[in-house]
């Protein structure tokens, strides 16, 4: 069970790690792009959607990274000033609530993922790129932020050290 554990750790920094160098290469690549243009050469046709792609590979491999880390958003300044047994309850409710709506919004962009696959749609840009792209991102990036509110749930037991050192 470690090394499942072990490999989905990795997994998920994997993301974040790729979706880092997927923003610095973002940048790169506007940089390039930009020169190339004042110096009255030919700009990369494809650079707008492969930086529009890369935003949101980024965004996707880096939530689950974030929400782990506690990165995610939450209103502390209301939570931290209720009683301790209500603390708890609001904190916990908050995961269930985004665990839920990180799963949902997985599962429907899984199944406009595969009604685009179906459909053989097509993203027609500058470049083509296979329409089920991005809903796939998204399944994957929404799948892996719902696992990590899971994991809160249940790693955490909503006391106020627990979730500071959770960052929840």
């Amino acid at each position: 069970m470690t090394a499942l554990i072990r490999t989905y750790d990795g997994f998920v920094l994997a993301l974040a790690v790729a979706g880092a160098a997927a923003l610095g290469l973002s940048a790169l690549l506007i940089v390039v792009d930009v020169v190339l243009r004042n110096l009255g050469l030919p700009p990369i046709q494809a650079a707008s959607a492969l930086v529009e792609y890369a935003m949101l590979a980024a965004t996707a491999g880096g939530a689950p990274w974030l929400v782990r880390r506690g990165g995610h958003v939450a209103v502390d300044s209301f939570v931290a000033a209720l009683p301790p047994q209500l603390h708890r309850w609001v904190v916990r409710g908050g995961l269930v609530f985004s665990l839920g709506i990180c799963a949902f919004l997985a599962w429907r962009a899984t199944l406009l993922a595969l009604e685009a696959v179906a459909r053989n749609d097509v993203d027609i840009r500058s470049i083509d790129v296979p329409g089920w792209v991005a809903y796939v991102l998204l399944a994957v990036g929404l799948g892996l932020c719902a696992t990590e509110f899971l994991r809160l749930l249940i790693v955490g037991d909503g006391s106020r050290e627990t979730q500071d050192v959770a960052g929840v």
